[in-house]
């Protein structure tokens, strides 16, 4: 059984006179179940799916372990299509298309900012490396690549590729920056000791700080729906805060989870949490504000990260390499 610590606050600060704590029950009959997985993927910190000529594909980062592929069509049989040692730690990886030419792009906190050419995904081809400073998140808008690097944030424009992308503005953020997410016209700034910090990219050539917020947690990933900002906050669970005006976010509520809440995801409806070692959880968000755990999974190994995607949950699962699930 899990305890809701519920608050309404407006100043972005909870208060223990304002905590309220009550049971929820959880029906494990509608829980996360088993689909494949596939050990050969290496140490899995993040895994991202992507559809190439209608095959679905997980990319992964594997820490030291470097970069791997996988063939997801059929989940029951997930088959490794590409493994590549890339030096120093892949943090994060994700895919995307740029004139038509699959990329995907990797952060590495050692070696900095490299994209691939993975139109051929068992023959990915390195188009580009910068390097010079550790990468440890990218996300990309329209034609614009955001990097958060030791120096910061760097914006490139990547209509360049294959030969090259251009820096286009670069942003000093508050501290060093864990992960990027982008909503509209927000960016998102997930940060060592500050917490959150919203920076405004209406014009991207010259972001604006919004605000910083301080979660009640580590805040280690977020995901942003609507007015909503789903916190991966550690050892507090899932914090929800109100950014309908990112200048003023405010502390909605928390759900305690009992466990390291390391990576979140979310689908329309649904909110997904990669809780360490405790597995991933899923949550319904029929009430945007109040998630409610509908089911959970507990593997063997550490979940760091997890994705919805086609209708699959793709878990990077630590030394266990890749597990797919459904719920």
């Amino acid at each position: 059984m899990l305890l809701l610590t519920a608050a309404f606050i407006q100043t972005g600060c909870k208060k223990e006179d304002d905590l309220v704590e009550y049971p929820i029950n959880i029906d494990t009959s509608t829980g996360m179940y088993y689909v494949g997985k596939l050990e050969s993927a290496g140490d899995v910190r993040y895994v991202k799916g992507y559809t190439i000529n209608k095959v679905q594909y997980a990319f992964m980062a594997c820490g030291g372990g470097g970069f791997s592929i996988a063939n997801v069509s059929n989940g029951e049989s997930p088959a490794l299509t590409y493994r590549n040692t890339t030096g120093g730690f892949l943090n994060e990886v994700f895919a995307d298309s740029v004139k038509g030419v699959h990329y995907a792009f990797l952060s590495n906190t050692f070696y900095g900012l490299s994209i691939f050419d993975v139109s051929v995904p068992s023959s990915p081809v390195q188009k580009v490396l910068i390097s010079g400073a550790g990468v440890t998140s990218m996300c990309k808008k329209d034609s614009l690549l955001y990097a958060a690097t030791d120096n910061g944030l760097n914006i490139y424009n990547t209509n360049y590729l294959p030969d090259s992308i251009i820096r286009v503005a670069s942003y000093t953020p508050a501290n060093t920056v864990k992960h990027i997410e982008i909503s509209g016209n927000v960016c998102c700034l997930v940060e060592v000791t500050t917490g959150l910090e919203f920076v405004n990219i209406t014009d991207p050539l010259h972001p604006v700080q919004y605000s910083t917020f301080g979660t009640p947690g580590a805040c280690n990933d977020i995901k942003i729906a609507g007015n909503a900002a789903y916190v991966a906050d550690g050892m507090t669970g899932v914090s929800v805060i109100n950014i309908s005006n990112p200048s003023q976010p405010y502390f909605v509520r928390s759900i305690n989870t009992k466990s390291n809440v390391l990576n979140v995801d979310y689908s329309p409806n649904f909110l997904f949490s990669a809780d360490g070692t405790y597995g991933p959880e899923v949550f319904n968000l029929f009430d945007p504000s109040k998630p409610d755990m509908i089911g959970y999974y507990e593997p063997s190994g550490t979940s760091y990260s997890v994705h919805y995607y086609k209708a699959k949950v793709l878990v990077a699962n630590g030394t266990n390499g890749l597990l797919i699930l459904r719920f």
